[in-house]
This record gives C-alpha cells, structure tokens and sequence, in this order.
C-alpha cells in the first residue's frame, strides 16, 4: 500500500526554506535485488527487471540493472551470474532463496 507524501516547506536556520517531502525518507527499495553468493550456475527470478549485485556487501559489485524485455534468461555483465525469469515466482522471490538481497536501511541498526 502507497505511504501517504505530503510535500511541506520548512524553515532552515539563517539560510532560508527548504522543501521537504514528509512521510518518506527516500524512495524506498522498489527493485527486487539478487546476488550469487552461493555461486550457484543459475538463479531463478520471478522479476524481468532488477539489480544484480554480484555478492552481499561488502563484497559486491556495481549494481547492475538488468532487464530482460522478451527473453526468459539474462546474463549479467559484470559478473557473468545467469538469470532466469520463472513465472511461478513473485517479483522479489528467487530460488535459491538465498539470492535475494535482503536490504536493511543504515538507521535500522
């Protein structure tokens, strides 16, 4: 469900106005993330569109976007993992499982 944005203008200090976008620091982790750190020779992706990033920081790589278009399979450039869509997958979902990127914002901590 979309979080409600309400765009605001906020005093700040001597300097002036700022605009702001209140209720919602950034625009969030849209694109599903998939890596090979198992090195496994396939990845199975229920999305025609999304990142590789090659290893789980800090080991990874440029993060690349990947788009199918009407293939069903994908070759990364950068570190040469092989994708395939299979559309029994969700958009975020790969098999193995542990190929999804689990993001976790650096306030989390």
């Amino acid at each position: 469900m979309p979080v409600a944005r309400v765009l605001a203008w906020r005093r700040f200090g001597r300097y002036g106005w700022i605009f702001e976008l209140q209720g919602s620091r950034m625009a969030g982790h849209i694109v599903p993330h998939f890596h090979n750190g198992p090195g496994v020779p396939v990845i199975e992706v229920g999305a025609k569109e999304f990142m590789c990033i090659g290893a789980p920081p800090p080991n990874d790589h440029p993060h690349v976007f990947l788009d199918m278009g009407g293939e069903s399979e994908i070759i990364c450039s950068y570190c040469s993992t092989l994708y395939r869509f299979d559309p029994a997958l969700r958009s975020g979902e790969a098999r193995p499982a542990d190929c999804v990127w689990q993001y976790a914002p650096a306030d989390a901590a």
